[in-house]
């Protein structure tokens, strides 16, 4: 069989500063050692490399540290009053002669004004800018939860696509097997052996082709798809690390493992963590439900500056009037002033009240979306459980009874047809279908394994949340 791999190329943009450092960071990574004399050996990525890398790289945790450094700037720069204003001017200047000295009502005047904040607007604007500094840290954990999900089951189609590939490798190893058999009984005339035999053995090996061509359709989409968390392709010798043997008896298990790394869990812990808590409730401390309740913190915060607005806001002003000798050389007194300023909110009550009423309204809609987003999590949480206990009881049908029923089947058929009792259809059937039963464990295996990963998704940030917590 041909390889139906299709090269790929290097990414000709690889000179943008953004994917330099990933760059390097895969040839060190993912790239096969370079060896004097020696032939080039394929490196593997696991599960484990593939999600460090994917968070290492990604574009939008780089920017939420900008984005927490915005917000605390700016809830330091809201704790501060609005800039002094500083007036300079000539008043009561005569035209007749613009002289400094001609009239004492004539005076250079400097003063100052500060506008103090309405109520304690500032006070609630800088804890407002806390809390969304703080949601930038809640929104980091949730990306890097939703990474770990997306990057695993991308990987586990490609662990499918590759092992799917080995099977028929093994289908391909066994239909062989039979087509020389089956030749070698027609061409020594042994019992009932007809050329319509080898046709349907070579028909079925023939139809390989075509589902080859599928599995590496699968593993090349598969390995791209994989590709966009790290911002460059990967190299085609790089591998996943689950391949299957075609001499092997009985295939790998897939682990996820890697996704339980940072929580010091185990699949056995967690497993009992998941049956033993209550998703409605466990779920409020979600990251994607805590990015509402901040966001509910935040309209609060909103809430308190619209009330703030119905307070006055005052200002207070002092100037200095320098007045110029009389021209008879009679002294003129200097002039201080002093003044404030209020202004009088209370003749737009109902504009007020109006903005008061949309904040309060904006925060209950917050409640409700925190709310509805608790209860999406836990009915997924109850789907995902419920899908893996399926599975799990279909595997152990599959490693127990079909594996084993298949492999008998496909050697009474091979011993009914070498005494001429059985059809060679009926031997072809019974080999397609040992190796379709493995393909379908395969599938359960992969389901198995990303149905985890997304109740990992669920579990693992709020078993985080508890754990600082203590």
């Amino acid at each position: 069989m041909s390889n139906y791999s299709v090269p790929k190329k290097m990414n000709e943009s690889a000179d943008r500063p953004c994917k330099v450092s990933a760059l390097f960071a895969l040839i060190f990574v993912l790239s096969p050692f370079l060896m004097a004399n020696k032939p080039v050996v394929a490196q593997t990525l696991s599960l484990e490399q593939a999600l460090q890398l994917a968070i290492q790289y990604d574009p939008l945790l780089k920017g939420n540290a900008h984005r927490k450094d915005r917000f605390n700037a700016e809830a330091e720069a809201s704790s501060y009053w609005v800039n002094p204003q500083v007036s300079a001017s000539v008043q009561n200047l005569p035209t007749d002669g613009f002289a400094f000295d001609q009239e004492p009502m004539t005076q250079v005047k400097v003063g100052l004004k500060q506008q103090l904040p309405r109520g304690d607007e500032n006070h609630y604007s800088q804890q407002k800018y806390q809390v969304m500094a703080g949601q930038i840290f809640v929104q980091s954990q949730a990306r890097k939860a939703w990474l770990k999900r997306e990057v695993t089951l991308t990987w586990l189609d490609w662990v499918y696509a590759t092992r799917r590939i080995a099977l028929l490798d093994k289908e391909k190893s066994l239909l062989t097997q039979l087509l020389d058999f089956t030749e070698s009984r027609y061409n020594q005339g042994v019992g009932a052996a007809a050329q319509q035999d080898i046709l349907q053995v070579r028909l079925a090996l023939l139809s390989l082709d075509d589902k080859y061509v599928q599995a590496y359709q699968q593993k090349n989409e598969a390995r791209s798809a994989l590709s966009k968390w790290f911002g460059v392709p990967l190299d085609e010798p790089v591998s996943t690390p689950l391949t299957q043997s075609t001499q092997a008896s009985k295939p790998k298990l897939i682990e996820v493992d890697a996704i339980f790394n940072d929580s010091n869990l185990s699949l056995s812990s967690f497993l009992t963590v998941i049956e033993s808590s209550e998703p409605f409730s466990i779920l409020q401390h979600h990251p994607e439900a805590r990015l509402l309740q901040i966001q509910t913190q935040i309209e609060a915060q909103n809430v308190n500056i619209a009330r703030e607005q119905t307070k006055s806001q005052w200002a207070f002003e002092a100037s200095y009037g320098y007045r110029q000798d009389a021209q008879n050389g009679a002294s003129r007194a200097d002039f201080v002033s002093l003044g404030v300023q209020v202004d009088l909110p209370f003749f737009n009550k109902s504009r007020q009240d109006a903005s008061i009423a949309a904040a309060a309204s904006k925060m209950s809609a917050s409640e409700t979306d925190f709310r509805l987003k608790v209860n999406e999590l836990a009915a997924n949480a109850e789907v995902l459980k419920s899908r893996l206990s399926a599975l799990s009881e279909r595997k152990v049908l599959y490693e127990t009874a079909l594996i084993g029923e298949t492999q008998q089947l496909s050697e009474a058929e091979l011993t009914a047809y070498t005494t001429d009792t059985g059809d060679i259809s009926e031997v072809v059937n019974a080999n397609l279908k040992q190796v379709q039963v493995q393909d379908d464990l395969l599938k359960i295996d992969i389901k198995r394994a990303k149905t985890l990963a997304s109740l990992a998704y669920l579990y693992l940030p709020t078993h985080a949340h508890f754990s600082n917590k203590e």
